[in-house]
């Protein structure tokens, strides 16, 4: 979840555009260098960096605990420190600081394996494991395999690995990911399972032991593979590369990457059609694109005479929610908020977020944060500013559509996109189909980026509580659809739910 921020208030105002100033505030950060990875830190010093990322959110969160105790933290962290009883290496110590950090059960305090550990390990000739798995309850069920590997096939389950059983693998995995909701923490571990098991101690070759569905076992020899495996991974569902919702029949009105607006042909064929909006991601350097993207499609789906309009924000996982906001103008009247209210932290931390995410070159403007951001900067460092949000109507956009919409929300709607499911569910703004998000509306967010002062390893902290649209602070829950649609394997059962819905709304708009 991110807001519009004062640099970018700056920059509006002078007439440029957002990529000549912002930058991510990760770029700012000097990339470690494979000496600074390969080194080995004493216990005291890696001890040191577990208080550092406790103090970090104390510091810089308005409500670090909001989901977890006070008290779990401090014994998840002087657990892990206990574990610290000899010399490390980064590679060793990063499920440490990611444990640490899922212990707080934030989705936006989720540790990766940063992009430069893992180059260096495969340099040095590591590789990962050449399958992705699934977590469905306790069982590990293999869903994608990489094309080199034949040994092992989708729909396996995974019995063990190396020394390891599958259910102490599995629940080492899910001690790494965040759970602001179990859905979205074992959508993280299929997703992120490669990367996971390799930072969770996993080396090849190693010996693989499967359970076939015909209850036969079979224990196999895995040579392992490099990144970007998934790019020729077989699936049971397709056989080929993996396709989570399927490709329906559809004609391609405008493609503008990484969004699309297609058609939907109607049934019977007389029908009228139904357009479908693809938007995957909410990424602000995307902003301008995604405005010109609307303007096109919309006007095109408009032209064609569609029934009416499904957005996929499924595979969504936020970014600015300004985006959402566009979205709106251009097909809703009625008023709304994405968020009741916003409680932002001072810190020196936040502070330096503003500098690192604008360029090099325009960081002398920063002079003037006080005129755009003047109740933040009155604040002293460790106090908050609680931002209310008045239920309005925003000002409509050309050309927009009138039809009756839907928006597709699921397991991974995240972020700034479940904020606009949580306007559009509980302002009923658009039908909302599918599984309930991912993420959840009462959550921290609005990230930055710190470097942990001994082992490097960069960790997520947080300035901002988000509060849900409707006001509750107590619901810590996930977005619910108006209509729920439970998977069907191999058919898009929420596109095809969503079509229905959406052609029995226009027919009860002409009676």
């Amino acid at each position: 979840m991110t807001a519009l921020t004062a640099t970018a208030a700056i920059m509006l105002s002078s007439g440029c555009s957002r990529s000549t100033f912002i930058q991510n505030p990760y770029q700012a950060i000097p990339r470690s260098t494979p000496n600074q990875i390969a080194q080995v830190h004493p216990p005291e010093a890696l001890q040191a960096d577990l208080e550092a990322i406790v103090a970090l959110h104390e510091r810089t969160s308005p409500n670090p605990y909001l989901r977890v105790s006070k008290e779990s933290i401090r014994a998840l962290a002087d657990k892990l420190k206990a574990s610290i009883d000899r010399p490390m290496t980064r590679r060793e110590f990063l499920p440490v600081v990611m444990e640490l950090q899922a212990g707080y059960r934030s989705d936006h305090y989720g540790q990766g394996v940063p992009h430069e550990d893992l180059e260096a390990a495969l340099a040095r000739g590591e590789r990962l494991l050449p399958f992705r798995a699934e977590p469905r309850d306790d069982q590990l069920i293999v869903v994608a395999v990489a094309e080199g590997e034949r040994a092992i096939e989708p729909g396996d389950t995974i019995a063990r690995i190396g020394g390891v059983s599958a259910a102490d693998h599995l629940a080492r995995l899910r001690a790494l990911v965040p759970d602001e909701t179990a859905r979205y923490r074992d959508t993280q571990v299929r997703e992120r399972y490669r990367t996971l098991a390799w930072a969770a101690g996993v080396t090849l070759p190693t010996q693989v032991e499967v359970i076939r569905a015909d209850g036969s076992r079979r224990t196999v020899t895995v040579e392992g593979v490099g990144d970007g495996a998934r790019k020729s991974e077989r699936t049971a569902a397709t056989g080929g590369s993996v396709n989570t919702h399927g490709e329906p029949p559809h004609e391609v009105l405008v493609n503008s990457p990484p969004f699309r607006a297609l058609l939907l042909p109607g049934k019977p064929p007389a029908a009228a059609p139904v357009a479908l909006i693809e938007f995957p991601t909410m990424s602000g350097s995307l902003g301008s694109q995604w405005d010109k993207f609307l303007d096109r499609a919309i006007a095109a789906i408009n032209e064609r005479g569609a029934a009416g309009l499904i957005v996929d924000i499924r595979e969504n996982g936020g970014g600015n929610s300004a985006l959402g906001d566009a979205l709106l103008a251009r097909i809703n009247d009625r008023p709304y908020r994405m968020a009741s209210r916003i409680v932002w932290r001072k810190s020196a931390d936040s502070d330096e977020l503003f500098r690192m995410s604008t360029k090099p070159t325009w960081r002398w403007l920063m002079f003037a944060l006080p005129l755009f951001v003047p109740d933040y900067s009155a604040l002293k460092q460790g106090e908050d500013l609680t931002l209310e949000t008045r239920v309005a109507s925003r000002p409509r956009v050309e050309p927009r559509f009138e039809g009756p919409t839907s928006l597709l929300i699921g397991e991974r709607t995240s972020s700034s996109a479940m904020l606009l499911a949580d306007a559009a569910r509980t302002y009923d703004l658009m039908l909302t189909v599918g599984q309930p998000t991912g993420g959840v509306p009462n959550a921290l967010g609005d990230i930055g980026p710190f470097k942990l002062p001994n082992s490097r390893i960069v960790v997520a902290f947080s300035q901002k509580m988000f509060i849900r649209a409707s006001g509750d602070a107590s619901d810590l829950g996930p977005v619910r659809p108006h209509i729920e649609v439970a998977p069907v394997a191999g058919k898009d059962a929420t596109l095809e739910r969503a079509v229905i819905e959406i052609r029995r709304m226009a027919a009860q708009r002409k009676q």
